[in-house]
This record gives C-alpha cells, structure tokens and sequence, in this order.
C-alpha cells in the first residue's frame, strides 16, 4: 500500500522571497554548496592528493539508489543540513554513519542526536573534519565487482575540499572495502545511475575535465560498469548544474523529470529533457516511463525542490516547503512508486532550496551483503502458443545459498490471483520457469522472489507486487514476434494525458493501420496512414479518454507490433 507521512518540526513553513529562492545555503563553517570567490580562484591551480589506481578488475556494476543500502552517511559541519526529525526517522530502521571531527565533538553531538529523539543504536561515528556538510557531493559510489564485493569507487571532487574530497577514502578504510580512485572530477549530485550500466549527468561533466568525451565514457566504463553515459544539457539554468535538481531514476525503467510553468523562458528545455528520456530505451529495451513533477516558475517566490529526494529502503524522502506544488509532489512519487512510503521533509532550520536539498546533504553505503536478482523482463505483446521463459540470476554478496525453494516466480493472468511457481536452476546462479500458455489476449503480471540462508529477501521489480512486470500475449500465431526489436515503432511521451506521438522508422514508404484498443480489447481509435520512409512522426489526440491502460497497435509491411499506452 502507499503510504505518505509528512514529517513535523517546531519550524514547519518558512515564507521565501524571490532573493531567498537562488540564494546557495551557507554552512556554520562559512561555506556555501556553491564556491565560494576564494574558491574558484583557488581551484584553478588545485589538484586532488589522491592518486588514481587501475580499475576493479572483472565484471562491474554500479549499484542504483533504490537498491538495499546498509547505513546512510551524514556530517556534522557545526550541525547538521538535514533535519533532526529526519535523522530520527531514519535512525528507526538504517544505522547512520555520522562523519565528526574527532571524539570531542562525538560527544557533543551525541547529546545533540540523544535529545532529538535519535535511535543511538543506530548511529555509527566517524572522525574525520569535514570542509562540508553536502555529503551526497563528496561521498564514495559503489560498486558490485563480479557480484560479490562491494566496492568503493572515488573520484575528484569538483570542489577545493580537501578533507571533503578524502572521505570516500576514509569510509572505504573504516569499513575495510576495496578501494579504486578513478581519474575525474565528478561531484554525486550531478550523476544517477539505474544499476544495469547507465547513468546520466549534465554536460558540467564535460565542462570541468580536460579529456576528450571518449575518453570521460571509457573512464566511466572502467570503474563503474557504465556502458551507456547519458549527459545532457541542463536545463535548470542555475549555478549547480547537477542533474538531481531536476532528474532523478526511480527504477531501471522509471525517470522522474521537473516540469516547469509554459510561461517559464526554460519550458523547451525541460520538455527536451523529458523527451530525452521518452523516446531512448532503458536497460530492459523499451522507452523509460518519464515522471513529471510540477515545479514553479523561475520567477516565482515558490521553493520547489522536489526530485532531490532520498530513496532508502522502500521509503522516499521527498522535500517540502509549503510552496503550493508540495501536495502534486507528494501524489507524483506515489503513482510513479507504489509501495513505497512516501516521507514529506519540511526543512526545519535547516532550509531547502532549488539547487540544494535533502539528497544534497545524504548519500547511502550500499548493503555488501544484499541479495540481488538480476532478470530482462518480458514486455510488449507476444503471440505464442508455447509457454513463456522467465530467466533470472541470483546473487548473494555475502556468499550465502538460498533458502530452499527459492527463487520464485509469482505470475497472475488478467485479473486472477497470483500463481506461485519454483524457478530452477540452469547453471550455477541462473534460474528458470516458465509462464504456461494463455487462450486469447490476456494481461500477464508477475515478479521475482529470493530468500537466502540467514534471511535476507529480495524481489524484483523492488517492490514486487505493488509494481510487477506486465506483457501481454496473444495465441493467434505459433512464433513469438517481438516486433519492438526488428520493426521499431516508438510512443511518446509514454505515460501520456491521451495525447501523444507515433514514431516510424521503416525502410520504405507505405500505409499503415493504426488503432488503440482498452485492455478488454475494445476499439476506440483506427485510422490508416501513409508514413514516409525512416523517421516519421504522426500526433495522436485522445486527450478525452479515461485514465488507464490501452494498447497502440500498428500493422506494418513487415508484421504487426502492440505498444502499451498508460493513460494518466
């Protein structure tokens, strides 16, 4: 079920001025998140004293966000840049790692956490002197090598930070993982990644190293695992540049992106950002499900901060600041996340703003002993008369077996109750079972479960039940024709409000039959159409249709392919 809490502090709404809006947060320690003047000029002749190493050596993976996170790392800079609330809650369920300069001021902040309601149990201490408190920025990424050990991977930090840039060296020492120092200046809040091999960033990437693009990717591929690097131009048209404040991953499949006002001189930008992503597949093979949240008008005195929010653990944190947006905010994350619990976080005194917020000022230490199932799904519509194949791998990083019986596979047809069925073991790690044939056109939904020795649970999709994968198969043919990947017809944007766009890319000129059935196959919209050759685009208006899902088929020269529409 989803859930939405709004956490409650003695400070809960805070009037900004148009001043205010742009204005970058400044720390008890005098610095800001943006640098300072000393700073820049500083940072022309700084260079990072920690050296590069070779990179991991085997398979790679660069764990995503949303993935089981062991602990969440906060510093204290005089105090703390999140909430005391907030600390609190997390301290409920996820052990905090709290960076302090030295056993003094442990104590100190001890107190200050002990009379704030803050599970101590809960909280690990680090001594190490911060210049920051912005801790996403400067923190290690990390890294699954050969689906085992979990890694550290640093970078330069793209501040003159110097006890800031040598925590993710600190924390892999503290917490004995391996440690690998790429050469790049890269910064946390200007990157993402899905935890398949792609990641975004802006293009500040490019602009604050002196190597060739080839070779920023290659760089990015050898330490991190990513074969595909997504940087693109921000739109945000601030100082900070960092994709988180205004893009964010939900799931390999899901990209949340800022919408702003038509009003907004930045609109196109924003649009162009969505479109990105709408119309460029995600790790599974498809186009991503673009998110849209409103956020406010460049102009406005509204503080919008929305998708610098912190997923951990099947909790979302998103930040709140009584701007008239929050409430869309809030139902954004719950459509786009059920099952999770979504967090609202009224700044306290602690203050959010446009380029700065919450996942700013946190960054979780991936569980080095989680349990990840690795599985493509099945999407689209198939037609077949065989039995469909659900292959899956299953990794432990603690080196653990699985319980008995496990993985398994949970599948429903349509509407019925879900069916339970033990996957088998092919070869070492990978997994089978099959989904068994469907008369007719049916919807089918299923997901991925493992338990291992000691436990510990996995499913996939990450939230199993609440957001399964859902593909439809059709008995009419003998031949599975997954026409998506040889006679590629794309959708966009997809989710839509009804109306969107129809993409071809044929080899030659031709008519085609377009029309959108609901999912009880019910027809409300054909037309034939003459397409050009290579890339055409055709504008479908059914804005007056219900909220839903629906399935766009096209019948082409070269066979028919079925899209699933979501109507929202």
């Amino acid at each position: 079920m989803k859930k939405f809490i709004t956490l409650t502090f003695s400070i809960l709404l805070f009037s900004f001025t148009s001043a205010q809006k742009n204005k970058a947060y400044v720390s008890p320690q005098g610095l800001t998140h943006a640098m300072t003047a000393q700073e820049k000029e500083l940072k022309k002749s700084y260079h990072s004293a920690l050296k590069a190493t070779a990179p991991p050596s085997g398979s790679i993976r660069n764990i995503a966000e949303w993935e089981p996170m062991e602990s969440v790392i906060i510093s204290y800079n005089g105090s703390f840049g999140i909430p005391y609330s907030m600390i609190a809650a997390i301290s409920q369920y996820v052990n905090l790692t709290i960076l302090v300069a030295n056993a003094s001021e442990e104590t100190s902040v001890r107190n200050l956490l002990s009379n704030n309601n803050v599970n101590l149990n809960n909280c690990s201490f680090i001594h190490h002197d911060v210049n920051s408190w912005w801790s996403r920025d400067y923190s290690p990424w990390f890294v699954a090598v050969d689906n085992q050990n979990v890694s550290v991977i640093d970078f330069n930090y793209n501040r003159p930070r110097p006890q800031d840039d040598a925590v993710p060296g600190v924390i892999a020492n503290t917490l004995s993982m391996p440690y690998y120092k790429m050469n790049l200046e890269q910064t946390g809040g200007n990157y993402m990644t899905d935890g398949y091999g792609i990641a975004a960033s802006t293009d500040l990437v490019y602009s604050e190293n002196s190597v060739s693009t080839t070779q920023i990717a290659t760089r990015m591929n050898d330490y991190l695992g990513i074969g595909t690097y997504h940087v693109r131009p921000d739109p945000l048209d601030d100082y900070i540049k960092h994709i988180d404040c205004w893009g964010k991953f939900l799931d390999v499949d899901k990209v949340m992106i800022a919408q702003v006002p038509a009003s907004d001189y930045r609109y196109a930008d924003f649009e162009a950002a969505a479109q990105f992503f709408a119309t460029h597949n995600c790790s599974y093979g498809y186009p991503y499900e673009v998110v849209r949240v409103q956020e406010a008008n460049k102009n406005s005195s509204q503080v919008t901060p929305y998708t610098n929010s912190l997923i951990l653990n099947g909790k979302v944190f998103v930040p709140l600041t009584g701007s008239s947006y929050d409430s869309q905010a809030i139902a954004s994350y719950q459509t786009a996340m059920p099952g999770y619990e979504i967090i609202g976080v009224h700044a306290g005194n602690a203050s959010w703003y446009n380029t700065d917020a919450l996942h700013c000022r946190t960054h979780g230490i991936a569980d080095r002993e989680m349990l990840f199932i690795k599985h493509y799904p099945v999407y689209g519509t198939i037609q077949t008369t065989n039995p469909v194949p659900i292959n899956v791998e299953v990794y432990s990083y603690a080196g653990r077996n699985l319980q008995a019986g496990y993985p398994v596979l949970k599948y429903k047809t349509n509407n019925s109750a879900y069916h339970t069925v033990q996957m088998a073991e092919t070869s070492t790690q990978h997994y089978m079972a099959t989904i068994p044939v469907q008369n007719g056109l049916n919807e089918i939904s299923y997901y991925i479960e493992a338990t291992d020795s000691s436990g510990k649970s996995a499913s996939n999709p990450i939230m199993g039940i609440n957001d399964p994968f859902i593909f439809h198969t059709d008995s009419g043919t003998s031949a599975i024709d997954d026409i998506e990947k040889t006679q590629p017809v794309k959708i966009y944007p997809n989710p839509s409000n009804g109306i969107f766009n129809l993409e071809t890319n044929l080899v030659e000129a031709q008519n085609i039959d377009i029309e959108v059935r609901t999912i009880s196959g019910n027809l409300i919209y054909q037309q034939n159409r003459f397409v050009n050759a290579n890339k055409d685009v055709i504008s479908i208006n059914l804005n007056k249709i219900s909220s839903g899902i629906y399935f766009v088929n096209i019948k082409t020269k070269a066979g028919n392919q079925s899209i699933k529409l979501v109507v929202r």
